[in-house]
């Protein structure tokens, strides 16, 4: 794989030993993508060269914030059946380009859907909603204080018989059952261990009806325009999940995606915001005539500062084999739910203790 980091002007190459098409991700503000004589280029916002691979590398652009695609990448796109993909910088899906006859995508939607009916995503949705549930009672163990130990430790048993429970499930109706039982004992166990003027009982939602649950919402509303745009750069259609149904109008494979994401990086800012300060009770704010909590611009921008570090943050030893920050983890594991959908290989949370 080569590797633009959308964060910054650094980049990275990373490549894997396969002989397969690579995924090109490129971010250089103001920078541009272009092919000339059968190589992919990509140039800084002063035309310094970053970039420079044979065409028949790459199988997939996806472009961060104002990079300019030229018109001979765009035709050599189209001619290849090369999908480029459209995010924000800050990583939220805006669109893709596709060939008129794009047969290689018709393939992958065929096989999302034969998956999705099968008992395979059964399986895989218990190993997401594992990897979650794990990842849960890592930020309990961190952040449960010695007075709020008994808390702690109910939250925690409960959440460890419901994984003992999920190798019995036989649908996903089954799974996601289990999940909001572990959630209903993580919540409450979560807010206990927030500040007095942050505290609360319940996950509050449409509309959240305090500041932490406020703050949680909106992080998790911007980890999801992530998700979709790591999906739909992996090749897969975010409408057609394994864990989370499609009857509703919602991205549910890239929902299926930021399960382990939520306590991995929001819920990890949230109470580390609360703790140090940064995020207070004076963060929220009500509209007349409206019930529910909203962020302040302050409160946003202080957990969005916060979003940005952690997402940027190096990790080893999350993968076998792969390091990088966590938005690369974020991209990877999106390409393992492809692997696991498409090709039948087996998909494993991130390690994280």
């Amino acid at each position: 794989m080569r590797i633009l980091d959308p964060d910054t002007r650094r980049f990275w190459i990373s490549l894997s030993r396969s002989r397969e098409r690579k995924v090109l991700y490129a971010g250089p503000q103001g920078g541009r993508v272009r092919v000339r004589e059968g190589r992919v280029l990509v140039e800084s916002a002063d035309e310094a060269p970053l970039l420079d691979v044979p065409t028949g590398l790459v199988r997939r652009v996806v472009l961060f914030g104002s990079v300019g695609l030229s018109a001979g990448a765009r035709s050599w796109a189209m001619a290849t059946d090369v999908d480029v993909v459209f995010a924000s910088r800050r990583g939220s899906f805006q669109g893709t380009l596709l060939s008129a006859a794009s047969r290689p995508r018709a393939d992958r939607l065929r096989k999302q859907i034969r998956f999705s009916e099968s008992p395979e995503a059964t399986v895989l949705g218990c190993r997401i909603v594992e990897a979650k549930v794990r990842k849960q009672i890592v930020v309990l163990q961190r952040f449960g204080r010695r007075d709020h130990a008994d808390d702690v430790q109910r939250a925690i048993a409960t959440m460890n018989g419901t994984l003992r429970m999920l190798g019995d499930c036989r649908t996903p109706q089954e799974v996601m059952g289990l999940e909001g039982a572990a959630a209903a004992a993580y919540f409450p166990a979560l807010g206990r261990l927030m500040p007095d003027d942050l505290r609360f009982s319940l996950r509050s939602r449409q509309p959240p009806m305090d500041v932490a649950n406020s703050a949680l919402s909106f992080l998790y509303t911007v980890l999801l325009g992530e998700c979709v745009t790591a999906v739909c750069a992996a090749g897969l259609e975010p409408t057609i999940g394994a864990l989370h149904t499609d009857d509703e109008d919602r991205p549910s494979l890239a929902l299926d995606l930021m399960e382990e994401f939520r306590p991995l990086i929001v819920d990890q800012i949230v109470i580390e915001a609360a703790r140090q300060g940064r995020l207070t009770g004076d963060h929220g704010r009500a509209e007349p005539g409206r019930s529910g909590v909203l962020l302040t611009k302050a409160g946003k921008a202080a957990i969005l500062d916060a979003y940005e570090r952690r997402m940027q943050t190096g990790s080893r030893g999350a993968l076998i084999g792969f390091s990088g920050t966590w938005r690369r983890h974020l991209h990877r594991q999106a390409q393992r739910l492809q692997a696991a959908i498409c090709q039948g290989v087996e998909w494993t949370g991130l390690t994280w203790r």
